[in-house]
Order: C-alpha cells, then sequence, then structure tokens
C-alpha cells in the first residue's frame, strides 16, 4: 500500500530554478568582499520543524477504495542535519528528513478498528552554496540534495472471526531528491536560528495493483543551529 504527499509542483522546473539561484548566488559570492559566516566556524548542526502538504494518490485512493480513511495526516515535517563548510560560500550536509507520516483505519466490525501506518525517513547529501552578509551575522543559501529514503509500514488487522489482530510489517527502500532554499541568523556566538523552504521528490510505497505512493511536496522548516569548530 502507497500514500502521496505533495503541492502537485512538476520536479522538473523546480530543480532547474534551484540550478539558476545557484548560478547567480555562486558568482556574486566569489566577488562579495563580507566576513566569513559566523566567524568563520567550520562545523554546524541543525534542528528544524515545520509543516508541508500531502496530497492524494492512487494509492491512497484504493485505500478509501477498500473501506479505509485518513485518521493522521501527514502534514508534520522535521529535519536533522550536520554542515561542514568547506571553503567560503560552500559546504555539505548529511541530512535526514522527515517527510511523511500517515496513519488509516476502517472498521472491523468486531474489536478494534484495521490500522495501517507509515512513515517515510530519508538520509541524504546535500551540497550548499551561501552568502553571508557583511559582518557575518546572516547568510542565504540554496541547496540541492539526493539520498535514500526508508518507508517501514504496518498493518494491524483481523484474518478470522475472532477479535484479534495479525500484524504484518513492511519496508520500502527508494530514494529522495530535495532542492531548498533559505536563510540563517546568528543569535549568539554558537547559536543561530534558520528557515527554509523547497521541495521534495521521494516515490516510496507500492501495492500489488500498481499504484505507488510519493512522499513528495512542498515543505517549510524552521530550527536552530549551533555553530562551532575551528576559524576558517
Amino acid at each position: 500500500m502507497v500514500i502521496a504527499s505533495g503541492w502537485g509542483m512538476p520536479l522538473k522546473p523546480c530543480i532547474a530554478l534551484l540550478f539558476v539561484l545557484l548560478a547567480m548566488l555562486v558568482p556574486a559570492a566569489v566577488a562579495a568582499d563580507d566576513d566569513s559566516f559566523a566567524d568563520g566556524q567550520r562545523w554546524g548542526l541543525e534542528v528544524g520543524f515545520g509543516g508541508g502538504r500531502i496530497a492524494d494518490t492512487a494509492y491512497t485512493r484504493r485505500l478509501e477504495t477498500f473501506g479505509y480513511s485518513r485518521t493522521s495526516p501527514s502534514h508534520y515535517r522535521m529535519s536533522m542535519a550536520v554542515e561542514k563548510i568547506l571553503f567560503p560560500y560552500f559546504s555539505v550536509l548529511l541530512q535526514t528528513n522527515l517527510l511523511d507520516g500517515q496513519e488509516w483505519t476502517r472498521p472491523s466490525g468486531i474489536g478494534p478498528d484495521d490500522r495501517f501506518t507509515w512513515d517515510t525517513w530519508t538520509l541524504d547529501v546535500h551540497a550548499r552554496a551561501f552568502l553571508p552578509t557583511s559582518g557575518g551575522r546572516f547568510r542565504g543559501y540554496v541547496q540541492f540534495g539526493i539520498g535514500p529514503a526508508f518507508t517501514p509500514s504496518r498493518l494491524y488487522a483481523r484474518t478470522s472471526r475472532e477479535p484479534t489482530q495479525t500484524k504484518y510489517k513492511e519496508f520500502k527502500l527508494s530514494y529522495n531528491l530535495m532542492g531548498l532554499a533559505g536563510g540563517e541568523v546568528m543569535m549568539a556566538d554558537h547559536v543561530g536560528l534558520f528557515f527554509q523552504g523547497g521541495y521534495a521528490y521521494a516515490p516510496s510505497l507500492r501495492n500489488r495493483l500498481g499504484d505507488r505512493h510519493k512522499s513528495s511536496g512542498g515543505l517549510l522548516i524552521l530550527g536552530l543551529s549551533g555553530r562551532f569548530g575551528r576559524r576558517l
């Protein structure tokens, strides 16, 4: 079984726009005579929370055909990342994201309702180009990432006249493509506030009828960052 999330935005135009922003940002960064961001601290940690929109798909419509209804919509997003600034205006990140998490139920007639749940997590490597302001207290950035997507699913259903349920588990491995643009402001020497928005494309679940769920769509994240390490 599968579910989808997204704003229905075409993937190729979104990626093309990110590359255009990247092409504009990098030359400007090289030409700028600004101080290093966050006083040149090389390492960063980011933890953010936010939301996104889930769109119906052939997979979720199939669930409705079989009598299921969504009880837990997937509007919640979470992101955690470790960043290493390799040189001024460019860094790489190892980032994990929660893109999807849904619960669907169906009356069983006897005992507890049948229940189907899943979550989609990713583990991506991102490249980030950024441009700090004079003094290095704020920077704008664009980034692009790719990595595997993991979707464990669980079905709790009756298989006999007895009210007891049987648990079925599945694990799907796919991929994720993500493009983001955002900004970060340092509130203290080692603590900052960041915001970012973008689009993720992550095919996930597939049922036996061939319906595919895509844990994809637009997202907005707000969070805290920590900066440390040797100066550049």
